[in-house]
């Protein structure tokens, strides 16, 4: 298993699903400057591949903050070809390609970047999908990418290496591409998002590691990694819920809560992706309103300290985010932060979960089944574990909430459960057992 180390980045790019699923970048005046170094470090890992260590390497980020609002974003290393070319790359929950640029693109919104060079490649070759196309043209929210596809040796880490078919970006719109702090996307979403088969890195890792989780965190301490997860990283157990539409990794929540109390607003009919490219929560439109509506923030902020949880749940568990998570609150005042955003059926009606609910919870994407684990993230130790009863509680009844059971239980509502490797390390549910804590 290999975990890498990423480092969050503030910076002037908000990412999220539009209706065909690319990314939509928010980018102006950004000034950056990044220096990078190597960190390695070894751990046990709760895991389903044949190896039971981790290596971890840490990008160190420096920027200078503009006067519009920041967003966050994570990304890591990855490197193409031998002799290896090396990227920073976003590793992408909503989309499902690599994309590096060419040495070939000569334009604007390549030129800060790292470019992948064919022919400097001893294991580079061209390549077609099952169509016949050798090339293609994706539109994101804000400009355009257009490239070759081509098979070469890719590493994550120094260990797992494996032949993947990408985008090579010959063009690259000068809106985003010229300003983002980062030179390619690895999407890890599942196939109908790739270019063609043999195109979705997902499929490509599965015989290698057939999860891979995210710990994300404000902190120099975030990471992915592949192969399982590492149970020291989990305060609580893992709730499980397998993927209903196999395109993002979208799951079923039978309602939405306040305060674990079930609100009937979605009739067992609600779905949620879970986005590690995003840096915001989105939900559609008409639920958002509600939501605003019932929840009731006052622009001044005078009633924040009595706002509720905002929950999701899934069988009788509930995953819960706090006021700080779902408004926006500075020194101007208070808003509602989700953002309102219309999937077309039948990927949509969708909620997004982005960085907000990342940083709550780790997730755990498991190919094999498919499913999501969420389990509470383990910032603060033993405060964390405290919280954890507040994050994952169960339906709310006459007698009040009670906390999510320790030991590993099912759930229904299309077959969540919990398993155990949170705080205590032990059997993972999900195919995620069989490590030890480092």
């Amino acid at each position: 298993a290999i975990a890498l180390s990423i480092r969050p980045r503030s910076y002037l790019i908000a990412m999220t699903l539009t209706a065909q699923l690319v990314l939509l970048f928010l980018c102006a005046g950004l000034r950056t400057e990044v220096a990078g170094f190597l960190q390695r470090s070894t751990s046990k890992l709760e895991s389903n591949s044949t190896s039971g260590t981790a290596v971890s390497m840490g990008l160190e980020l420096r920027f200078a903050r503009s006067k519009v609002v920041h967003k966050m974003a994570y990304f890591g290393k990855i490197t193409v070809g031998d002799p290896p070319q090396e990227f920073t790359v976003v590793f992408d929950t909503g989309s499902g390609n690599l994309i590096v640029p060419a040495s070939t693109c000569t334009v604007p919104g390549c030129a800060p970047h790292k470019k992948y060079n064919a022919h400097a490649s001893t294991t580079s070759s061209f390549v077609t999908n099952e169509k016949g196309e050798g090339s293609s043209e994706i539109t994101f929210g804000t400009g355009q990418v257009s490239g070759d596809f081509y098979k070469d040796k890719l590493c994550i880490g120094d260990s797992l290496c494996f032949d993947a078919n990408f985008i090579a970006a010959d063009k690259m719109t000068t809106e985003p591409f010229q300003e983002i702090p980062f030179d390619g996307i690895m999407g890890l979403g599942f196939k109908d998002l790739s270019m063609g088969d043999g195109f979705n890195m997902v499929d490509d890792l599965s015989s290698h590691a057939s999860q891979f989780s995210f710990f994300v965190s404000d902190d120099d301490d975030s990471e992915v990694t592949f192969g399982g997860y590492r149970a020291e990283r989990l305060a609580s157990d893992i709730v499980w819920a397998p993927v209903k539409v196999e395109s993002w990794w979208q799951v079923a929540i039978d309602d939405i809560t306040f305060n674990n109390q079930p609100k009937g607003l979605c009739d067992g009919a609600c779905q949620v992706a879970v986005d590690t490219g995003t840096s915001m929560l989105a939900g559609p439109s008409d639920l958002v309103d509600k939501l605003s509506s019932m929840v009731n923030a006052k622009d001044d902020c005078s009633n924040f300290d009595e706002l509720p949880n905002l929950g999701f749940q899934i069988g009788d568990l509930v995953l819960n985010l706090k006021p700080d998570d779902y408004m926006d609150k500075s020194s101007e005042g208070c808003s509602f932060s989700l953002m309102a955003l219309d999937v077309p059926p039948p990927k949509g009606p969708v909620f997004i979960f982005g960085d907000p609910f990342l940083r709550r919870f780790v997730t755990i994407y498991d190919r094999s089944k498919p499913a999501v684990g969420f389990a509470v993230a383990r910032h603060n130790g033993a405060a964390d574990e405290v919280a954890a009863s507040e994050l994952i509680a169960h339906i709310r009844d006459g007698a009040g909430a009670s906390p999510a059971a320790p030991s590993s239980t099912a759930a229904t509502g299309g077959g969540a459960a919990t398993g155990g490797g949170g705080a205590a390390g032990g059997g993972g549910g999900g195919g995620g057992g069989g490590g030890s804590n480092a």
